[in-house]
């Protein structure tokens, strides 16, 4: 019964490490949306600073760049700059 009780906690903490070693690996490789993310926050500061945009657009474009950072801010879950894009778009 112990022998059995062992295995599981052995089990449950090689699970946990192979988690947490996958959640900073994800976090540390390079992403290949990072550029285009870059590039789309940008425009929406633009249209943010225009004077030529309508306030509605501005306030669209405000809540878009708020809400990436929050989403790249996040500690809970890990989210990759594709992630983040993706997010932002649908």
């Amino acid at each position: 019964m112990t022998k059995c009780a062992i295995q599981k906690i052995t089990k449950s903490i090689v699970a946990i490490a192979v988690a947490m070693f996958g959640a900073g690996a994800m976090a540390q490789t390079p992403d290949a949306c990072t550029d285009k993310l870059e590039r789309y926050l940008a425009t929406l500061e633009k249209n943010v600073a225009s004077e030529y945009i309508s306030p509605r657009q501005k306030e669209a474009s405000q809540k878009l760049i708020d809400k990436a950072k929050r989403l790249r801010a996040d500690e809970e879950f890990v989210y990759t700059d594709c992630a983040v894009f993706d997010k932002l778009l649908f």
